[in-house]
């Protein structure tokens, strides 16, 4: 059966742009374009598109992520994000042991993180 998310593509505006956005940012390695490397394997794909889109979607007016990092740090991180004039929202404690955020990439691209609170 599936074991983990291998790699995820991302529509992007300016790929060049993107790219060092994504490594400066979240600290991602660039390999061969707009391959992004993660520590714990995955990959993130970068593709320009011409459309206006991104990896995003709504319900009942609300926009959802199409992807979620986990981290082990999201204070630090949200931090970093919001130094870095990054986009956070929903900063949040679910009451069951986990943290919550959302984050934007300069497309309008909708992540989300949760951490182990313990």
């Amino acid at each position: 059966m599936l074991e983990q998310l291998f790699y995820c593509h991302v529509p992007m505006s300016h790929l060049e742009n993107a790219i060092k956005w994504y490594k400066e940012i979240l600290h991602s390695e660039e390999e061969r374009q707009a391959q992004l490397n993660f520590p714990s394997g995955q990959m993130l794909f970068l593709v320009e598109s011409t459309h206006q889109t991104t990896a995003t979607f709504k319900v009942n007016n609300q926009t959802h992520p199409v992807i979620a990092f986990q981290c082990k740090h999201i204070e630090a991180l949200a931090n970093h994000l919001k130094r870095n004039a990054v986009k956070v929202e929903n900063n949040m404690d679910d009451g069951l042991g986990n943290l919550f955020l959302d984050f934007y990439d300069p497309d309008g691209n909708k992540f989300n993180v949760q951490c182990d609170k313990f």
